[in-house]
């Protein structure tokens, strides 16, 4: 079922839980303002997409034998008789294919909306209360898979590496809407080389018997949030790698003097605010099982990201790239996404807890700062080497001054 935005979640928020340009499904077909632009285009689209009058009257007869599937999906959709709805599912259905991926239309569809009406049409379909049931895409596109899958590897990745669904296989349960299948898209854990190495396997094993080992630490001390920023961990020997594409995999390796913080490539847009927070307040729907995991990474890069200097820290390492103006423009994306004070301790508390433990050793902190003050650069440590042999030559020299050899 396909539930509201809890009102709890939408006050003085319309602008992102409310369509602006194209509506799809009931909740807000009747009241949008843009309705005389958008609805001719629908039609137009559906023509397209579906063909000849018999071809559409045959979806049409699909569509209303599984209306009560759809009612439910609505939650009742009460005001709109099964006709009526069925004729709004098909269209929104058909704009929705054109929308993922049917390049011959977008001309079509940037000549009636203007480039103003496209780029908010992006931002609407990320909206948790604009979605329609995802198998409509199945029963009217032939080659539906490749459609989706196209899609998902290029927002969710940037390129073509999906090969199949996530979910082909019985691997996981099919999403009921195009938001749900990216949120889940969004958790795929890709491992590489870096992340699955021998050594981090080793040190993982050490840091879970520590971690065990710490039994007596209160709830206080398990829930508590350190907050450490970027530039923080930087200047405490924390050196940051790139993991996967999976927003929860997180991972805190500590060594001898210096430490590796492994976190998710990340790449914000102007839609990137419009997007998380309706998969927070999807993760936050009634009868939603998640793992609340772009909650609980938003979380964690709020305490991470304090400045612009954070989001240069990131950026140098490939973990961050961004389509926004300026770094201060991240800061400001990041800090304005509402987890609406979801607790830390449920996703990445062993992390955190490593990284207290880490930042607060004095030993490896005086050890940082050595390193951070005296080997900056690389001159600084071919200076240290070349003080070094001189030292060792004038000690040498007045050895055998002071021992002269036969």
């Amino acid at each position: 079922m396909l539930h509201r935005v809890p009102i709890q979640l939408r006050q003085d928020k319309k602008q992102i839980y409310e369509p602006v340009v194209v509506p799809l499904g009931p909740y807000h077909h009747r009241l949008h303002p843009q309705s005389h632009l958008v609805e001719p285009l629908k039609d137009e689209l559906q023509d397209i997409v579906c063909g000849d009058a018999s071809r559409k009257g045959f979806l049409l007869s699909n569509i209303s034998e599984r209306i009560d599937e759809i009612r439910y999906f609505y939650g009742g959709a009460d005001g709109y008789a099964d006709g009526e709805l069925a004729e709004m599912m098909l269209r929104d259905a058909c704009f929705l294919i054109c929308y993922i991926g049917e390049d011959e239309t977008y001309n079509l569809i940037c000549q009636r909306l203007g480039m103003s009406g496209v780029l908010f049409m992006f931002r609407d379909m990320f909206m948790l209360e604009n979605q329609v049931p995802l198998w409509l895409i199945s029963l009217i596109h032939p080659d539906h898979d490749s459609l989706l899958c196209q899609y998902l590897s290029y927002n969710i990745f940037g390129d073509d590496r999906l090969t199949q669904l996530p979910w082909a296989d019985g691997r996981g349960e099919e999403p009921l809407h195009l938001l749900e299948a990216m949120h889940g898209t969004s958790f795929i854990l890709d491992e590489t080389q870096e992340n699955s190495s021998n050594l981090l396997r080793l040190v993982k094993q050490c840091n879970n018997l520590n971690t065990r080992k710490q039994g007596s630490r209160t709830n206080w001390q398990m829930m508590n949030t350190p907050f450490w920023s970027a530039t923080d961990l930087k200047a405490k020997g924390v050196h940051f790698r790139r993991s996967s594409y999976c927003l929860t995999d997180i991972k805190f390796e500590s060594f001898a003097w210096y430490a590796e913080l492994h976190l998710p490539f990340f790449y914000i847009t102007y839609n990137s605010k419009v997007f998380f927070s309706n998969a927070i307040a999807f993760e936050m729907s009634p009868e939603t099982d998640t793992n609340m995991g772009v909650t609980a990474y938003f979380n964690f890069m709020k305490i991470l990201i304090n400045n612009a200097g954070d989001v240069k820290v990131l950026r140098e390492k490939g973990i961050l790239y961004s389509m926004l103006a300026n770094d201060e423009e991240v800061v400001e994306m990041v800090k304005s996404i509402d987890t609406y004070g979801f607790p830390d301790d449920c996703v990445f508390s062993d992390v955190n807890m490593r990284i207290e433990k880490h930042c607060t050793s004095k030993a490896r902190t005086w050890m940082a700062e050595l390193i951070n003050t005296n080997f900056r650069s690389p001159w600084s440590v071919i200076a240290l080497a070349a003080a070094t042999f001189l030292l060792c030559l004038t000690f040498i020299q007045t050895y055998f001054t002071i021992n002269p050899t036969n």
